[in-house]
């Protein structure tokens, strides 16, 4: 039913101009906030709450922390961080995948390990 109301509903030459033009605005916001958003050197790596050490992201390396469930494997490569195995049951973490800007984290609550980039991470917001 919707889809005939929307077959029949004319548009008009300004109309797709003005559709062309929000979709390329929204694309273009989307690279201008990644360039914004400054990348950063160092990770913290948390267990339960308390910090077990913090990583150069310059380095490439590979770091086991040991969880209440068990063993989670960090890995540094190329400036970013992620976390590779974990032996939590959804592996939500895992599928985060890579990171690497000021301010992102990836949390793994069934293991309880947070892995948060560190920097400066920039306004937030303006207020005038």
């Amino acid at each position: 039913m919707a889809r005939r109301w929307i077959r029949r509903l004319p548009l008009s030459r300004g109309d797709k101009v003005l559709i062309g033009i929000l979709l390329v605005l929204s694309l273009a916001g989307l690279f201008l906030i990644r360039s914004i958003i400054p990348s950063a050197d160092v990770a913290a790596i948390e267990v339960d709450g308390r910090p077990i050490c913090r990583l150069d992201l310059s380095v490439d390396t590979r770091r086991t922390v040991q969880g209440p469930l068990g063993e989670t494997v960090i890995e540094v490569r190329g400036g970013r961080i992620r976390i590779a195995e974990s032996p939590c049951p959804h592996q939500i973490c895992v599928r985060t995948g890579w990171i690497d800007r000021a301010g992102c984290m990836i949390v793994c609550l069934p293991n309880r390990v947070v892995v948060r980039v560190e920097g400066e991470a920039g306004v937030d917001a303006v207020s005038w």
